[in-house]
């Protein structure tokens, strides 16, 4: 969050850590400290009573002073696009770039979507900016395998407007899990909305709107075990399967969607 400069939504996260107790002292005074850290980095977030001005437009007044004292910033945050050495300095300069106005953009954006080697969520995040900055069309894509065909005005400009379909898995899981495992329960919510932008336009993305109530628990389970093991480590398969009565009939659809989330999670979450 912190890279990609959502201090909003660092400084709610940490509102929320601050509140659970992690069982260790010292992590609690750790994330406290960070939260001081960022009031302090941050003041004109908590000035929001006297002047209501949005975390966005803060962030374009500021990037826009930077474009008028630097005349090659716009083609320095494209460079940044080009390389492709950093996913994290990709996405920011992402960010920056919808915030600023600048003839040369959108058409190297479009011409950046369209790279073979782009990954699935950043060609989600490039077609949001499109949007944003009002361009239309069609595009091609190879992702995930396929050759998919978008229009750029189909996107979703937020993940609170994908259709509620998109979210009846992570719901489940909810469901069964928030009060158990309430920080799990938070980044679960958080790698959900990271699963839609991977999966967008892909067949996988179609037939997830599409699932029958059972087939519903099947990924909902998949997810529960691939996230549990990919956050905390080896999770109580026998006990999560019982928790969303996983029968024999559902045993396909359970290994085809773990074997899905697992491929997300090596695609997104790469160990080093």
């Amino acid at each position: 969050m912190l890279e990609t400069e959502r201090y909003r939504e660092a400084i709610e996260l940490l509102h929320f850590l601050v509140q659970c107790d992690s069982g260790d002292p010292r992590t609690n005074e750790e994330w406290q400290a960070l939260l001081d850290w960022l009031r302090t980095m941050q003041p004109e977030l908590y000035a929001e009573e006297e002047e209501d001005i949005s975390e966005e437009e803060l962030r374009r007044r500021q990037l826009t002073g930077k474009e008028k004292n630097n005349a090659n910033y716009v083609n320095e945050l494209l460079q940044i696009l080009q390389d492709g050495t950093n996913l994290a300095k990709q996405a920011l300069a992402l960010e920056q770039l919808s915030c600023l106005d600048h003839p040369s953009i959108n058409e190297a954006l479009k011409n950046w979507l369209v790279s073979p080697r782009l990954p699935p969520i950043l060609q989600f995040k490039v077609l949001q900016v499109l949007k944003r900055r009002g361009e239309g069309g069609t595009v091609t894509l190879e992702k995930l395998g396929e050759k998919i065909v978008l229009d750029i005005q189909d996107t979703p400009p937020s993940f609170q407007e994908f259709p509620q379909e998109a979210y009846s898995i992570v719901e489940r899981f909810l469901s069964f899990s928030e009060s158990k495992h309430p920080v799990l329960a938070y980044f679960a919510s958080e790698t959900w909305q990271e699963f839609l932008a991977y999966a967008y336009g892909t067949s996988i993305y179609r037939e997830l709107l599409s699932l029958s109530e059972e087939q519903m628990d099947a990924w909902a389970c998949a997810f529960h075990l691939v996230l549990e093991e990919t956050m905390v480590g080896t999770p109580d398969e026998e006990d999560i399967l019982e928790l969303y009565g996983m029968t024999d009939r559902l045993k396909f659809a359970l290994a085809r969607a773990t074997t899905m989330f697992k491929s997300f999670v090596r695609d997104v979450f790469p160990r080093s």
